[in-house]
């Protein structure tokens, strides 16, 4: 076993053994990721814009990090606009680039196999004549992604506004990952929960925002406390948008490490061990600039940093700290998280009930904490876009303050307002809550 992939892969080890008898070997988990095939087919009508090719690299990658084999059966049209962490150029020649920069011993493929493969993704129209086990297809608008279990469907519709397109390369990729759990079924702890939980997605809609949410590419000033999967995730995202710009300090005091690159959406193998804002600063993000902060965000450091910006994004675990930045009262707060399969995010502005209100208990568990690429990304992908319809002048409404996803299932995605608490040590600094 090559032990830097374990090391790679350990978090997603420790998330797939929820669902596991305690016996099941730890490198039967790993053939299970790194044995399930999928190939993703466009043409070059479908991959020429932007939104589509935020799809088809979304899904590569998030597939890659989970260890999956992934043939790419495409034109190597032009790159159109930001694709972080991939270097300029071609779609196919920048993809194998990077997939040789990334797991070890995991790269991808332009040739497709004879056999059936586990899963084929078709982008919209595509005519793709694969053979696999299952096959779907994928299309975007702005705001939503949709899932198809008939292929082919219509043209891909979206062609500059990337995030419908994001949220359905994270679709595929979840499904790829229901294939790898599929064949390690036979060592399910409860077998008719495991079927429930990895069912396959038939037809589904996935909407981010409602279809007329607001658009901008002005993002201003704002600060990221952490620099870890929910924060690489988000600029994975606001990078894509066409013409972005902003300027942001990432506050982030520690090192990359084998086990980020199964979930950390812009870092490359050659990149760790070193500090996770140095990283960050490296890439080409367009005209979004990031200002390296590595220092970790407490009160001793607080001073040195006053004032947070108007909008500040939060991924970290440490539920203190989430406290701590709300405390200082920025105009608004959003925080992304993950726990198990399931991904989360809340905004908080001065009328809302707060952070601390929605996680008034600290998690003081100091242990590795299982997760697996798309669920970070999804959190990433939620908390970008309410940061971004926010930054766009939108009144966010309070019953959709907090959401929970579990990407498996993502058409049941549950929002709701933030409940006031009355014993809150920070609402009565913070102001009233305005009504849902």
């Amino acid at each position: 076993m090559n032990e830097f992939l374990r090391q790679s892969l350990d978090r997603t080890l420790l998330l797939m053994r929820d669902e596991l008898r305690d016996d099941v070997d730890e490198s039967v988990l790993i053939d299970a990721l790194t044995e399930t095939e999928v190939v993703l087919a466009g043409d070059a009508e479908n991959l020429s814009s932007h939104a589509a090719q935020c799809a088809f690299v979304t899904a590569a990658l998030l597939m890659a990090r989970s260890g999956h084999q992934v043939t790419m059966v495409a034109p190597d049209v032009r790159l159109v606009g930001e694709q972080a962490p991939l270097k300029s150029g071609t779609l196919i020649a920048s993809l194998l680039e990077i997939g040789r920069d990334l797991l070890p011993g995991i790269e991808f493929s332009v040739i497709a196999s004879t056999r059936a493969v586990d899963l084929c993704v078709v982008y919209g129209d595509t005519r793709a004549c694969i053979p696999a086990r299952r096959t779907i297809g994928l299309n975007a608008s702005r705001w939503s992604a949709y899932l198809h279990s008939r292929c082919p469907a219509s043209r891909w519709d979206e062609r500059v506004w990337p995030y419908g397109s994001l949220a359905a390369g994270a679709l595929a990729a979840g499904e790829a990952f229901k294939a790898s759990m599929h064949k390690i079924r036979r060592f399910a702890r409860a077998p008719q929960h495991f079927d429930d939980v990895f069912a396959f997605s038939e037809d589904l809609r996935f909407d981010l925002a409602p279809p007329h949410a607001p658009m901008t590419s002005e993002l201003d000033s704002f600060d990221f406390v952490s620099g870890g999967a929910i924060v690489n995730a988000a600029l994975y995202c606001l990078s894509r948008i066409p013409r972005v710009t902003g300027a942001a300090r990432v506050i982030e005091d520690t090192t990359s490490d084998y086990s980020n690159l199964n979930r950390y959406a812009l870092l490359r193998r050659s990149q760790v061990f070193n500090g996770k804002v140095d990283t960050l600063r490296s890439i080409e993000l367009g005209d979004l600039t990031l200002q390296p902060v590595p220092v970790r965000y407490d009160e001793r450091s607080a001073s040195q940093l006053a004032p947070l910006a108007p909008r500040v994004l939060v991924g970290v675990d440490h539920i203190p700290t989430r406290w701590f930045v709300q405390r200082m009262q920025p105009r608004w707060l959003g925080i992304g998280a993950t726990t198990h399969w399931s991904a989360m995010t809340s905004y908080h502005e001065r009328d809302l009930a707060c952070g601390w209100c929605l996680h008034p208990r600290d998690d003081a568990a100091n242990t590795l904490i299982p997760t697996v690429a798309f669920v970070s990304f999804w959190s990433g992908l939620l908390l970008a876009s309410q940061f971004v319809r926010s930054a766009a002048g939108e009144i966010l409404l309070p019953r959709e303050q907090h959401a929970y996803l579990t990407p498996f299932r993502p058409e049941s995605i549950w929002r709701a307002p933030v409940a006031p608490r009355p014993d809150c040590p920070l609402c009565g600094q913070l102001g009233g809550t305005r009504a849902a």
